[in-house]
């Protein structure tokens, strides 16, 4: 795992693209539109979007959420009054932009939101990891300006076993050398634009960006993650 102490450049135009456009269908409803604490006006999503915003890390804003659901999202948003001082100051460097049919599509119209920003970095980070902490967006933007694209990772603690459609095993993987991969995920914004744009025009879906850049780009790595920073997937995460 890596680690740097090379100092965040605070000229740089970094954006942060979250990710809420899901069904959630697992879950059973809109999960990120819930709130994170009862009796609170603390969503699931404004959680994610305050984490960002207190870091003070970034210029540009994009939120992807369900066809027809923007008035939601923002009255969602709006009504989390740790964010009052945002949007009474920097409203303009958020976009809320319904997203496509696909976890993938929806992020690459994210993208294409901030084409014309000249943004440096981007993190994307899923919009169902609410408790995801400054020091996890700050290590993944450190390395990210450092080697270009990096993703927040935690050791793997149960034994791993990759098997067949039988439901038979096939091979006994070496724990040492698996991690669990979390969000936000960053990368230089051009080269994964560039990437989308070839898995959009190739017709090719992926499992996640890292491996959209790793396809059409280059190496990616890892750096620390964190345990807290969990994801909301069924009822008894909340």
């Amino acid at each position: 795992m890596i680690w740097t102490t090379k100092t965040i450049s605070m000229t740089t135009n970094n954006a942060v693209l979250i990710t809420a456009a899901g069904s959630s269908q697992r879950f059973g409803e809109k999960k990120e539109f819930l709130p994170l604490h009862p009796d609170t006006h603390t969503s699931v999503l404004s959680a994610c979007l305050y984490a960002f915003t207190s870091t003070g890390c970034f210029s540009r804003y994009v939120v992807t959420i369900p066809q027809g659901q923007v008035e939601a999202a923002y009255s969602l948003l709006t009504a989390d009054t740790r964010l009052s001082s945002f949007f009474d100051t920097h409203q303009g460097s958020l976009d809320i932009v319904e997203g496509g049919t696909s976890r993938q599509e929806s992020v690459y119209k994210g993208l294409l939101t901030l084409a014309d920003k000249n943004i440096t970095c981007i993190l994307v980070h899923d919009g169902a990891r609410p408790w995801v902490s400054g020091e996890v967006i700050t290590s993944v933007l450190t390395a990210t300006e450092q080697y270009g694209a990096a993703v927040p990772a935690i050791s793997v603690t149960d034994t791993q076993k990759e098997v067949d459609e039988t439901g038979k095993i096939i091979r006994h993987l070496r724990r040492d050398r698996l991690a669990a991969v979390q969000t936000p995920q960053g990368f230089r914004f051009e080269p994964l634009l560039y990437a989308h744009r070839q898995a959009y025009n190739d017709g090719k879906t992926y499992t996640d960006d890292s491996e959209i850049y790793a396809r059409y780009c280059g190496t990616v790595y890892i750096c620390p993650g964190s345990r807290e920073n969990k994801k909301i997937t069924y009822r008894e995460d909340l």
